[in-house]
């Protein structure tokens, strides 16, 4: 007696599946395509903050000290950050 009460009708299993099914399959799937955007975007975005970064000439100038208290004597609110790209002030470094 107790386990007829417990098995559902066909038709009210048959009529969930036809729901359920493609509702987790489209779910699903566009959980698995938001994280592939989210993580080609991150991707995306990290190349084009290292290209600005790498434009920094601060470590091959002549007056780059090096030094975490004072890292260029010149411009040390300037030094290692997006506004010494362009230098006026930049003398590169090189072996003497």
């Amino acid at each position: 007696m107790v386990l007829e009460l417990l098995v559902l009708p066909v038709w009210l299993l048959s009529t969930v599946q036809l729901v359920l099914v493609p509702l987790c399959f489209v779910l699903a799937w566009s959980l698995v395509v938001i994280t592939a955007w989210n993580l080609i975007s991150a991707v995306r975005d990290g190349v084009s903050r290292a290209t600005v970064m790498h434009k920094i000439p601060c470590a091959e100038c002549r007056y780059f000290t090096n030094d975490h208290r004072l890292k260029c004597p010149i411009h040390p609110k300037v030094a290692l950050s997006e506004s010494a790209i362009d230098c006026a002030d930049f003398e590169h470094a090189g072996l003497i």
